[in-house]
């Protein structure tokens, strides 16, 4: 009985953190053609794609082989 209540109360933990946002650490990896066309790994977990020439594109190329943490949390309705 104790262990099921374990289960529901880290699934509702889970389905806080879903509503909240997510976030993920890793290296940023790219090969240098990969980076000019705006290709970065986090990890291997993640590919993120960026228009080139951007501020975002022009910062993660700056940051390949560094450790970063992504963060993509929803947007207030207000916003």
């Amino acid at each position: 009985m104790k262990w099921i209540l374990a289960l529901v109360v880290a699934g509702c933990g889970l389905a806080l953190a879903a509503q909240q946002g997510f976030s993920l650490s890793g290296r940023i990896g790219a090969t240098d053609q990969e980076a000019q066309e705006g290709y970065f790994a986090i990890d291997n977990q993640t590919m993120i794609v960026v228009k080139p020439g951007s501020d975002m594109h022009t910062y993660l190329r700056a940051r390949v082989g560094q450790r970063v943490r992504v963060t993509i949390e929803p947007v207030a309705a207000s916003e």
